[in-house]
């Protein structure tokens, strides 16, 4: 889940892992989505594609158990140690770069080291937190190509293409006498355990170098200028600030997704990065590519709505810190009010919308609102340019960082406002730039101070304190919301979502959230 620039630094994740330049619909097909939408949307069936936690088993089997986090001090550990990857890949989408070297060196004071290397049937994926393993990314399973395979694939709100590790046979006739960089290629595809083959499926189709496509468009999705001939395939180096690179081709290409009425839908022409070279780290253990859902034109989102899914999608994180077998789920489309608790998890409690902002300012991630914090139902005393995008500041929702990053005015107000109400189990040092931490002895889930976040329009997010309060240490939990020096994004991460269910609606621009079991 759950970390992008371009110009050969980009990232995602589910993540949820990190990002590209986002543009937005435009009115005119946003208008026809809508006009899409609406129709039959009574009759919709909501297919949920899992999303897999990087400790689920299916995901260890693919790890080789190569990585364990078995003390709650490396989870914690690996779990900032992604969270500052993540900051890098949205600082460098956000140009606020000089935040993330004064949180690293924050977090170097504080370790004393560096840390470790719509008929219109909507889809559903199901989501795999990766918590444990401090990734922070979830993992969807989908099928791409003709006949279709299956891959596991980061699932990453912070990017926007879709790529699988690939091969794909570039020479003609005679391939006796090959290039360096063939050779090279060829090397790469074979370090591959499990690859889309391209001339094994009969709906992969190239994008040529020559085409408006790769010349207009696909720069921003690191696209390169290499043009040879007019038939060449067009290539990309897409790179992650976590030190990852994917290099490849576009190519159009089928997905078959199931629905839950026990049929498949097969979606055409999505834009697919066939990666024949790959430089990871341990961020795509496990992983056979990534699917960016980011917001922009780009990404699986839109494609997924192009396609008569609906304009938008929904997601709920179950509490994976109770439960490592727990699955998530990540759903295509919006259900009308009248389908929204019949055709998802039936949420708990009445759901609140707010406003939804994408592009611009906010690239390729999804902002919102918020205009305040509450501790126990009393306003705190944040300045209101802590909250205000043009600042600088401005609120993220994230799926690729694991932990909430608010920026020193609202993170310090927070912390001033509850340490108070939890001295009385005995306050703790601090643990890896955990402010707030307290002997958990005497404590139970239940018994900390109730946060909520208020939004514009007067939506109200009142997280459970299980999804801010971690055990850190033997008897030791803290308040699990870290600082960002002034000015800087705020992001609510994967683990203060989780046990609700939120939906995006790209049409109507908003969010809407309520708890949930996510069943």
């Amino acid at each position: 889940m759950s970390p992008i620039s371009h110009s050969l630094i980009l990232f995602f994740v589910f993540v949820f892992f990190s990002p590209i330049t986002v543009a937005v619909a435009d009115q005119s097909n946003a208008n026809n989505l809508k006009q899409e939408s609406d129709a039959n949307n009574e009759e919709q069936e909501f297919v949920r594609l899992d999303l897999i936690h990087r400790h689920h088993p299916e995901v260890v089997k693919r790890l080789d158990d190569e990585i364990k986090v078995d003390s709650v001090e490396d989870r914690i550990r690996d779990i900032r140690y992604h969270d500052q990857n993540r900051l890098r890949s949205i600082s460098a989408k956000l140009n606020w770069t000089k935040v993330v070297e004064n949180a690293e060196e924050k977090e170097k004071e504080v370790s004393g080291s560096n840390l470790p290397p719509q008929s219109q049937t909507p889809i559903g994926l199901k989501t795999y937190p990766g918590a444990d393993f401090g990734s922070g990314e979830f993992f969807v399973q989908l099928k791409v190509g003709t006949p279709p395979q299956t891959f596991t694939l980061i699932a990453d709100t912070g990017s926007d293409l879709l790529w699988t590790k690939c091969r794909f046979r570039r020479c003609r006739g005679d391939c006796s006498n090959l290039s360096p960089m063939h050779k090279m290629r060829n090397k790469m595809r074979g370090r591959f355990r499990y690859a889309l083959y391209a001339n094994q499926s009969s709906s992969f189709s190239p994008i040529p170098c020559s085409s408006r496509q790769c010349i207009d468009d696909f720069p921003d999705l690191g696209g390169q200028p290499d043009c040879p001939t007019p038939n060449t395939p067009c290539s990309y180096t897409y790179s992650y600030t976590g030190g990852e690179r994917a290099s490849g081709i576009f190519a159009n290409e089928t997905v078959t997704v199931r629905l839950t009425n026990g049929k498949e839908k097969q979606l055409k022409d999505i834009l697919f990065g066939c990666t024949e070279e790959v430089e990871l780290t341990n961020f795509m253990k496990g992983a056979d590519g990534l699917i960016g859902l980011g917001s922009s034109i780009y990404s699986f989102v839109y494609k997924a709505a192009e396609n008569n899914i609906g304009g938008g999608f929904s997601y709920c994180l179950a509490d994976h810190n109770r439960n490592t077998t727990a699955i998530s789920y990540f759903v295509f489309g919006t259900p009308s009010p009248k389908t929204f608790s019949a055709t998802t998890s039936s949420p708990i409690g009445p759901p609140a919308t707010t406003k939804l902002f994408t592009g611009g300012q906010y690239s390729c991630y999804y902002g919102v609102q918020l205009i305040g914090i509450s501790v126990d139902d009393q306003m705190l005393k944040i300045p209101r340019h802590v909250w205000n995008i043009k600042s600088g500041c401005g609120t993220i929702l994230d799926t690729g960082t694991s932990l909430t990053l608010l920026t020193a005015p609202a993170h310090d107000a927070v912390i001033e406002a509850m340490a108070p109400k939890i001295a009385k189990f005995g306050r703790m040092e601090k643990q890896r730039n955990f402010e707030l931490c307290f002997n958990d002895t005497e404590w139970n889930f239940g018994m900390s101070p109730k946060l909520g976040f208020h939004f514009e329009g007067g939506a109200v997010f009142e997280p459970p304190d299980r999804s801010y309060v971690v055990s850190a240490a033997t008897q030791c939990s803290c308040v699990a919301i870290s600082s960002l020096p002034f000015p800087s994004i705020n992001i609510l991460g994967n683990i203060i979502q989780q046990t609700y269910f939120w939906q995006f609606d790209l049409l109507k621009e908003s969010v809407t959230f309520a708890p949930s079991d996510c069943a």
